[in-house]
């Protein structure tokens, strides 16, 4: 599915994957899969028709979130497997992406490979905060500081410049 849709999967699981010196200590929540403005539908009726999920609920886009690259979030799950499927504002799934809060979960894969976007410092365990999430460009909002503290019990490292 991901394949015919030109969908990836990003976010914590990826990060999972490729930075084995931290995985062992946590799980990711969630799967998060990025899906084109018109392959959304075609994931999440994939994933309910064939894999037997379940739909759950539609988290559409709020004006804080435009800022976010996507346009709707389709919640599934299945026992305690949960699965979002996040709609891009645009024809590419790769377009929230650069707006993720850190540099260290901008990672994703296809059907076909995978991508690391920050190699060197995802995986020593760092991330960079991106400026987009920053208030006034210099401090993280009140959603930034849980994820930050969340991904620093799982052993990351986070700066606001790269030299810092």
């Amino acid at each position: 599915v991901l394949r015919a849709t030109m969908s990836v999967v990003s976010g914590s699981t990826v990060l999972h994957i490729i930075d084995q010196a931290r995985s062992p200590t946590w799980k990711p929540n969630d799967l998060d899969i990025y899906a084109p403005l018109d392959g959304a539908g075609r994931v999440a009726s994939y994933l309910i028709d064939v894999e037997h999920y379940s739909w759950k609920g539609l988290q559409e886009s709020s004006y804080e979130s435009d800022h976010s690259g996507f346009k709707a979030v389709i919640h599934l799950s299945k026992g305690d497997q949960q699965i979002d499927v996040i709609q891009s504002v645009t024809t590419s799934a790769l377009y929230p992406l650069p707006f993720f809060w850190s540099t260290h979960v901008m990672n994703y894969f296809t059907a076909d490979m995978f991508c690391v976007v920050y190699p060197t410092y995802t995986l020593q365990g760092r991330g960079l905060l991106n400026p987009v999430v920053l208030v006034s460009k210099r401090y993280p909002s009140i959603r930034t500081l849980q994820v930050i503290g969340k991904y620093q019990t799982r052993g990351y490292d986070f700066r606001i410049y790269p030299y810092a």
